[in-house]
């Protein structure tokens, strides 16, 4: 298909019965689509251009969200058309229309523990959800692992890079740090390697749940999961753990709220209980991801792409403090 120019918001809009249109402007939020807020004469929506996910994988989706609303996930659900259709097709550009949520996106450091049970069991509604509705993977799923070598090839081609723009940023500097610092912890501790162990525990998962995906109202409930372009096969284990340090993290050499992460992941259990054998499998293979992986790197020297510089320091943080409390954060995700 030849894509042509996308048409104006305006005249997308009108394939909805919306009513007057007040006003459109760009939400600058959000990287995987475009999107537009929308306020009418009968309420507000967001219209959005779908670039990551399109045709049978987005109407797949929409699928998906309409079996977890169906048991009182918080998601939000296609305007139709027209046409009677989720989703309309303009010059090779697809577009969908979703009301507009009023919450707030919000760390979960300013939860009480209460709330951070009631995170977690939002997640374990969900993952109880897919496993129930969708085709669970046929085989074990097998989590793959970068080896220390590999990484630490990784590592050295990246300093090179890091080396050839001779320290002339502040960013320079900390991505030389940062690699440096993974590059002797990988040298330690190489036989840490996650075993290659395949698990039953996987099935459909959200793909990106942390804060800027859920909205809350002011008593932090959650009111809507967004999102859900990354929606995939992979261990529910990953997404819990990746959640729980996304949502609890101080962004520094704090590391996270063990309390907060611990009762959240206990949250998550009580409706939707993997068992402490694939949270710990879960737990020692994002550590390792964190330890092996240099994607804002990456994304700055190859990419040419700043936008997550700012999240490097935390990041790296992040790692020293779980390194230097592994079993710690173990025993309180697990027990």
């Amino acid at each position: 298909m030849v894509l042509t120019s996308a048409p104006p918001p305006a005249t997308v809009i009108a394939q909805w019965r919306l009513g007057r249109v007040h006003k459109i402007h760009r939400v600058a939020t959000g990287m995987m689509n475009k999107n537009w807020r929308v306020d009418t004469d009968t309420g507000s929506y967001v219209l959005k251009l779908f670039l990551d996910v399109r045709g049978p994988q987005l109407a797949f989706q929409i699928r998906v969200l309409r079996a977890l609303a169906a048991v009182g996930v918080p998601v939000p659900l296609p305007v139709l058309t027209q046409h009677n259709t989720d989703t309309i097709l303009i010059s090779g550009h697809e577009y969908g229309v979703f009301p507009w949520v009023t919450g707030v996106h919000r760390s979960g450091l300013s939860m009480t523990i209460e709330r951070c049970a009631e995170l977690g069991a939002t997640l374990g509604r969900i993952h109880g959800t897919l496993r129930r509705t969708l085709p669970t993977p046929p085989h074990p799923y097998q989590a793959s692992a970068a080896p220390a070598v590999q990484a630490l090839t990784n590592i050295d081609r990246l300093l090179d890079v890091v080396d050839s723009r001779n320290g002339n940023t502040d960013f320079d500097r900390l991505a030389e740090r940062t690699l440096r610092m993974k590059r002797g912890m990988l040298l330690r501790l190489a036989d840490r390697y996650p075993p290659q162990i395949p698990t039953t525990m996987a099935g459909y998962v959200h793909g990106d749940f942390h804060p800027h995906n859920v909205l809350l109202d002011r008593t932090d409930d959650v009111i809507a999961v967004l999102d859900w372009d990354r929606l995939r096969i992979g261990p529910y284990a990953r997404e819990l753990v990746r959640a729980a340090t996304f949502f609890f993290t101080y962004g520094d050499e704090r590391g996270f709220d063990l309390e907060r992460a611990q009762t959240f992941v206990a949250g998550y259990r009580r409706v939707f209980d993997i068992g402490a054998p694939a949270i710990a499998d879960g737990v020692h293979r994002l550590w390792w991801e964190r330890l092996t992986e240099n994607w804002i790197v990456e994304w700055h020297y190859l990419r040419k792409n700043p936008a997550s510089d700012h999240l490097l320091a935390g990041q790296a943080a992040l790692l020293q403090w779980w390194t230097a409390r592994y079993d710690e954060v173990m025993t309180a995700l697990t027990v």
